[in-house]
């Protein structure tokens, strides 16, 4: 369809002209009423000659030279596009380089002097530079530079809004009006295929911020969603400015959002992810507003990325052994959950204390640490029962230090050497948070696999480490029983944290050395991988260990994700 103002040919179902917003149908309507006139005036009349009158073409400014500078020397021409409805298109550099916002979700380009990024408020210091290409278009008149005058003298500014940088005019040899627009290249919306889920909804989030700022200007599309998208190469969506009209009403944005959900919902079908589709279509059937529409849609992005809901089987048990009349270890086993949405999590404390001092000393030691511990971690569970999540690496090594702190003042009143191991893992999420002072250990079975997660503080270990042993000789050197750092023997102590994923059947296993000096790590594998029973596990280890002698008490605790 022919625009009668600038003559720019725009297709049959356009409402408004691409290059000046002339409003099409309007035209056209104005056109048949006036062919209809005509007709009426002629009909019955003799037969004369018709004039035809020859189209003017608008005048186009004479192409500029490569190496031109306008827009106070901003644009540097590189070369000429094309001329035709009195327009000049160029392909320009910024001559002054822009701020790229370092924030990942933003990205957006700031002028050279800003401190802080216009759309997203991060610091700019150190941002990287960079110098934009655009295409510059060049007329006589503002006029024929519609829509994109009007979007430039808007301001629009969004990351994924392709919208003119500036609006000029100058006059290098007459004067002439100039728009600046971005650079974009790459694919359209109706061709591009997400990789996942969590990338549909993120380009769903900023395309939605893109579309309430267009409607809070009475701004709208007035091309197709599969062609007004384009992605880069990052896969970035930009909303192209060709494609942005110049007028909207509620009624046009209703049909946006309803094409919108349907693009959302075969990106998801496509990519194998139905179980998002309802939330998706319940969020943009239930909300009219782009800027709540965008909000909801991040608030789905979150719960997607929520840790995976996690049940324990737990199971615990301690014996004196063969060869010790006290049993002077200690264990904790403590497990809570909280629900809400439907949506249930678990928080277990795990906890071995291999207490040393003798009769009256070593099970005070252990059982001390034990309360001191877990005493220390209760603001922070009750933090966790409030939906707060807590840094649990510092509540663990502050509620280690408060133990020793502890353990050590009872020595001193007590006039004995008395003392303990630590081991502790704290199961949150989707993670195992492993706390360590002296040779008690913690394994985790994955993938079929046993592995020992805690590093023993023991003069065997340094010798391990050193290379002058092998851990098979350590199992049996006559010094394997000095422990080099222990809770209470000293104003201070050294905690080993080790944080380890946990994923649906991994096994958590803290043991005292009453078991791993007795028996080793492929026979604890093969007890752990053949029996689904924790508890029948852990009584198996324990009789296992005092099969072998039984030398020391023995504590096993288990634990399973479900």
């Amino acid at each position: 369809m022919l625009c009668p103002k600038c003559g720019f040919d725009n297709r049959e179902e356009a409402r408004f002209c691409a290059r000046c917003g002339t409003d099409l149908q309007r035209s056209k309507e104005t056109a048949m009423g006036t062919e209809a006139l005509e007709a009426e005036e002629t009909s019955g009349e003799g037969t004369r000659e018709e004039e035809v009158a020859e189209p003017i073409s608008p005048k186009i400014p004479e192409p500029l030279p490569e190496g031109a500078l306008v827009g106070g020397r901003r644009y540097e021409i590189q070369k000429l596009i094309r001329s035709e409805n009195g327009v000049n298109e160029y392909l320009a550099v910024e001559t002054e380089p822009r701020k790229r916002c370092p924030n990942p979700e933003c990205q957006t380009t700031n002028s050279a002097d800003s401190n802080f990024c216009e759309h997203c408020g991060s610091d700019l210091s150190g941002a990287e530079l960079v110098s934009l290409s655009v295409r510059l278009l060049e007329s006589f008149s503002s006029d024929r530079l519609e829509p994109f005058w009007t979007l430039a003298e808007r301001e629009i500014h969004h990351p994924a809004i392709a919208a003119p940088f500036e609006a000029f005019s100058e006059a290098p040899y007459d004067e002439r009006a100039y728009i600046a627009l971005p650079e974009i290249t790459g694919t359209p919306l109706g061709q591009v295929e997400p990789e996942d889920a969590a990338t549909v909804l993120i380009w769903a989030r900023l395309l939605s911020e893109a579309f309430a700022q267009l409607a809070r200007e009475g701004l709208g599309l007035k091309e197709p969603l599969a062609t007004a998208v384009l992605f880069t190469d990052q896969a970035e969506p930009f909303l192209l400015p060709t494609a942005i009209a110049v007028k909207a009403d509620k009624e046009h944005w209703d049909q946006v959002r309803h094409t919108f959900a349907q693009q959302l919902e075969r990106w998801l079908q496509a990519i194998g992810e139905e179980q998002w589709i309802a939330p998706v279509r319940e969020v943009l059937s239930s909300e009219t507003d782009w800027q709540k529409i965008a909000v909801a849609l991040q608030q789905l992005w979150e719960r997607m990325h929520l840790p995976p809901v996690v049940r324990l089987a737990l199971a615990a048990a301690t014996d004196v052994g063969q060869r010790r009349e006290h049993n002077e270890d200690s264990y904790l086993v403590w497990q809570i959950e909280r629900c809400h949405l439907d949506r249930t999590e678990t928080l277990a404390l795990l906890v071995v204390a291999d207490g040393m001092g003798g009769h009256a000393a070593g099970e005070v030691a252990s059982k001390l640490c034990l309360q001191v511990f877990a005493t220390h971690l209760l603001p922070m569970i009750q933090d966790w029962l409030n939906f707060h999540e807590p840094n649990w690496r510092h509540a663990l090594m502050e509620a280690v230090h408060e133990a020793n702190r502890q353990v050590f003042a009872e020595a001193q009143a007590m006039r004995n050497n008395m003392g303990t191991t630590l081991t502790a893992a704290l199961i949150v999420g989707d993670k195992v948070l492993f706390a360590n002072v002296g040779d008690s250990r913690g394994y985790m079975v994955q993938n079929g696999q046993l592995r020992q997660i805690t590093k023993d503080h023991s003069l065997v270990q340094r010798l391990v480490d050193a290379g002058l042993i092998t851990p098979e000789e350590a199992r049996w050197h006559p010094q394997r029983n000095i422990i080099t750092q222990a809770i209470g023997l000293d104003p201070n102590v050294t905690v080993d944290l080790f944080e380890v994923p946990l994923r649906p059947g991994d096994l958590v296993l803290l043991c005292s050395d009453g078991l791993v000096d007795m028996v080793d790590d492929v026979e604890i594998e093969r007890v752990l991988l053949s029996e689904l029973d924790l508890s029948v596990a852990v009584q198996t280890l324990i009789r296992l260990a005092n099969e072998a002698g039984g030398d020391d008490n023995i504590t096993v605790v288990l634990a399973r994700s479900l």
